[in-house]
């Protein structure tokens, strides 16, 4: 088994329970590798290896997963979100609309003020 030294530089990723675990993220290019470390306490329990092809399918994984936390489930987020939508869509058609002459009057004439 070849033992990485640890690098100076990395990526610590704590736990949401607590700080007594985290992962630490470390590249290693003069081997062509990215370390991912479990540390329990100051120890580091596990270690994965993983090659850069590897790691984007890490990369995917928790893409994916991410994208169920932040997906509304039913019966929850679905109302609110749609009335979000909804001034959106409302507050764009409103930016999107030619401005009334008026109102563009308006802002000349304050702007000419404040110029001088």
């Amino acid at each position: 088994m070849t033992v990485l030294s640890l690098p100076s530089r990395g990526r610590w990723v704590w736990d949401a329970r607590d700080r007594t675990r985290a992962v630490r993220v470390s590249a290693h290019p003069d081997v062509g590798l990215l370390n991912l470390s479990v540390w329990r306490d100051e120890t580091c329990v596990g270690t994965v290896k993983l090659r850069p092809d590897e790691v984007s399918g890490l990369v995917a994984a928790l893409t994916d997963g991410l994208a169920q936390l932040a997906a509304p489930r039913p019966g929850t987020d679905g109302p609110r979100l749609a009335a979000v939508e909804d001034r959106v869509t409302e507050l764009e058609s409103r930016l999107a609309a030619p401005a009334r002459p008026s109102a563009v009057a308006a802002l000349r004439e304050r702007a000419r003020r404040l110029l001088g």
